[in-house]
């Protein structure tokens, strides 16, 4: 029997680089970052931030509530009101959720589940709700979770929306662990020192069907994830669990390294996660396929980034162009890999997005041309 074909599209970004997903794409197109220090912020660091700077929330909702629906609505305003009647899943990707009701001691609004809750109520779908929430390859579980569920035929479409803020919190919780560097984070650089945090509101829809999305999606393939539980925040050494992940994404999607046109990676800009993902993208021969990072133009935006990152690698294949590594100006990992240094035309086909984070987890995900 032939496989459903699930489509991704309706792609929007709410970053400190722009309040759209094209407007994203061009500043990063550009060389633009949007990671800066910022005076007198009340974060407990010095360090340069991506913040969403001039944000106004919706009355009565919180600034991380608002993002979510800001995003969210952008999304569906690419989407063919038709299939606002069909049924629908929403999934929220996060680390920290509405993390800020915390300092206010209101531990039930300051869960996910809360935050998905007030999402739901402000969008015009027949939907249900859903969270996932694991550290940071929170994001692409949720894409390849709700194309398992589309595949099942319990859902027609899905809404994933990935959001975290900058808080007090998260900023110790880095500084705690020596982790954020002192200027913009230079993902895979032989000086690289640490990373940078941003926040993010970043929304995709999946679906089995392409007429409904204005704009022509591209193919969600498929993904996997793996855990090698090496430690509660350090990255293999081996790359075991990265190299899991990629091969059973490529046995699910019918792919071999050999089509795999460009890789958008992790790339946190810290040493040991860098490291880790050069080994496991040689152990996974992919060490020649040109491969970028985000995090230097818009920083780690943990529950965010798998869903940011889906995105722009959307724009780029709908733009046939794969986007430098801003910050990397000398490569320097334990295993060499053709890091891109600058923008560089390309038809890409195929396209894999790779994420891991805190306890071992790991996930990636196969993106293909629709040739429809």
């Amino acid at each position: 029997m032939a496989r459903k074909i699930i489509y991704i599209g309706a792609e929007e970004i709410l970053s400190s680089l722009g309040k759209t997903a094209v407007e994203n794409y061009e500043n990063a197109l550009a060389g633009v970052s949007g990671l800066k220090k910022h005076a007198n912020n009340d974060f407990n660091t010095n360090k340069p931030l991506g913040l969403i700077e001039n944000f106004t929330s919706v009355e009565g909702f919180t600034k991380v509530e608002s993002m979510c629906i800001e995003s969210a609505l952008k999304s569906l305003s690419h989407m063919d009101e038709q299939s606002f009647l069909d049924k629908w899943l929403i999934i929220i990707s996060t680390t920290k959720g509405d993390i800020d009701y915390l300092a206010q001691h209101n531990i039930d609004k300051a869960k996910p589940t809360y935050l998905a809750q007030r999402v739901k109520e402000s969008l015009p779908l027949n939907a249900e709700v859903m969270v996932v929430s694991n550290a940071c390859i929170s994001g692409l579980l949720a894409t390849i979770t709700a194309h398992d569920y589309i595949i099942t035929g319990k859902y027609q479409h899905a809404l994933v929306i990935g959001v975290d803020a900058v808080s007090k919190f998260t900023s110790s919780g880095f500084e705690a662990f020596y982790a954020l560097s002192d200027t913009p984070s230079s993902p895979f650089d032989k000086n690289r020192s640490g990373l940078s945090l941003g926040e993010a509101a970043s929304s995709v829809v999946l679906s089995s069907k392409s007429i409904l999305f204005k704009e022509k999606p591209v193919v969600f393939a498929g993904g996997a994830s793996s855990n090698d539980a090496n430690h509660i925040s350090g990255p293999s050494r081996t790359g075991e669990g990265l190299v899991r992940a990629i091969n059973l994404a490529l046995k699910a999607t019918d792919e071999t390294h050999h089509q795999i046109d460009f890789i958008s990676a992790h790339g946190t800009g810290t040493k040991y996660n860098d490291d880790m993902e050069s080994i496991a993208f040689t152990r996974c021969k992919l060490n020649n396929v040109p491969t970028n990072s985000l995090k230097g133009y818009v920083g780690h935006t943990l529950g965010a980034a798998g869903v940011l990152e889906l995105a722009i690698s959307i724009q780029c294949m709908r733009n046939n162009e794969m986007l430098g590594t801003l910050g990397c100006t000398s490569p320097g990992t334990s295993n060499e890999i053709n890091i891109l240094l600058n923008n560089r035309k390309a038809k890409l086909k195929t396209v894999l997005k790779t994420a891991s984070g805190f306890g071992g987890c790991n996930a990636a995900v196969i993106l293909k041309n629709n040739p429809n």
